[in-house]
């Protein structure tokens, strides 16, 4: 493969001014490469062409990515994975661009905010409490299978008013879905497969609550039954479906990456599990850092949606571009400390949940899953280890990583 810093003839049908080279994200790759490689390609320049697939643009720097994300009105959520201009999924409503945009998301703001959360809280600690509790005995774990992704599961569901007995019919789904959703070819067919099994699920669910007398409390498909599109008609099936479908797949894969990082730093830094452990009021400023500095979100797309130009590069319309994020979180112009993981970091303006108006809807729920997380694991397991010397390998950075194994070890709690 040729490297980033070396410039080759572009393939695509016009002049490109900047380095060129061609690479799958998708790969495969051990523990930390693709952070590497973020920090490579930022400190050799802001701006790249990759010609795999149909050829986008990757800039790398903070101010850039920042750009990307404050203006949608150029940058179209239409798509967000670069190699794929025309998916074959539409998230709402991820991939509505203003203004219909925040029309959706009033429909779902209330079910994730700040006070909603102060109310499922109970509920998620239970769930996380009665996890670590059956783990703990065991005297180890492979983690990210075991655990990172079981808890969010059931607590998104939990939250959605879905019956945890469900939760197993979801891990798999959501586990076929991403291995294709981040370029890998031979993914894509259960990418497919999955993505129906999971719009089938709430095909049924919402025709079995069309009967309800009412609607049930708590329960966010029934709620959508009834729900309005800025107030001038009832949403249609396909928006709800649309809708919840979205909301499955960003709720449950990306905690589990982000609770797998954050749990292997700890396992890795006894000194920083130890200050958690007497100074427990920086469990969410070192959440925060885990965001910035361990993010699990390699890149996010955007397509162009006129001719222009931007921070070095000739843009045409139907163009795809990239902002590295894993590169603008750690850029050492805007953080001191950049490549350091500082647990109690005061200013951390990071892209862990994007920006601008597409800024994750679950970020609340998000940054509440991981604290209780490591409130209730230092509790009963303050120390803790990584239980193997082998190279721990993490899914393609093609949108996003996370650990494919994370085998941790402790004194077994009675």
């Amino acid at each position: 493969m040729t490297t980033a810093s070396e410039s080759i003839e572009a393939t695509v049908d016009r002049e490109v001014r900047c380095p060129v080279f061609h690479q799958d994200f998708s790969e495969e790759k051990p523990l930390g490469s693709y952070w590497a490689l973020a920090d490579r390609l930022r400190e050799q320049g802001p701006l790249y062409f990759n010609s795999f697939a149909q050829g986008y643009w990757i800039f790398t720097r903070y101010d850039a990515v920042r750009d990307i994300y404050k203006n949608p009105e150029i940058f179209s959520s239409e798509s967000i994975t670069p190699w794929d201009p025309e998916p074959i999924y539409r998230f709402v409503p991820t991939q509505i661009d203003p203004p219909k945009h925040i029309k959706y998301r009033r429909i779902l703001n209330p079910w994730f905010s700040p006070r909603q959360m102060d109310a499922a809280e109970p509920m998620i600690r239970s769930i996380c409490r009665r996890l670590v509790e059956e783990t703990a005995p065991l005297g180890r774990s492979n983690f990210v299978q075991e655990f990172a992704l079981r808890y969010p599961t059931e607590a998104f569901l939990g939250v959605i008013g879905v019956d945890l007995a469900h939760a197993d019919r979801f891990l798999v789904w959501v586990e076929d879905f991403f291995r294709g959703f981040g370029g890998d070819v031979e993914g894509q067919q259960g990418m497919a497969d999955a993505l129906q099994s999971i719009r089938q699920y709430w095909v049924d669910a919402l025709a079995e609550r069309r009967n309800d007398p009412a609607p049930r409390e708590g329960d966010l498909a029934s709620y959508l039954l009834g729900a309005d599109y800025d107030e001038e008609r009832p949403l249609t099936d396909e928006e709800r479906l649309d809708m919840l479908t979205v909301l499955v797949l960003a709720g449950l894969d990306t905690t589990r990456a982000q609770l797998g990082y954050m749990f292997r730093h700890l396992a890795m830094h006894p000194e920083d599990r130890r200050r958690l452990l007497d100074e427990p009021e920086l469990i969410p400023s070192a959440v925060e850092e885990v965001l910035r500095f361990y993010t699990m979100i390699f890149g996010d797309g955007r397509k162009v949606t006129r001719d222009l130009e931007f921070h070095g590069a000739q843009l045409r319309k139907g163009d795809m571009v990239y902002g590295l994020v894993s590169a603008a979180n750690r850029d050492p112009r805007v953080y001191e400390r950049a490549n350091e993981y500082v647990i109690d970091r005061k200013k951390n303006h990071h892209f862990g949940f994007a920006s601008g108006p597409h800024r994750c809807l679950g970020l609340h729920l998000a940054r509440r899953e991981m604290q209780v997380a490591v409130e209730e694991w230092l509790r009963v397991i303050p120390d803790f280890w990584l239980a193997t010397d082998s190279v721990i390998m993490e899914r393609g950075g093609g949108a996003m990583t996370a650990p494919l194994d994370m085998p941790l070890e402790w004194e077994p709690v009675a």
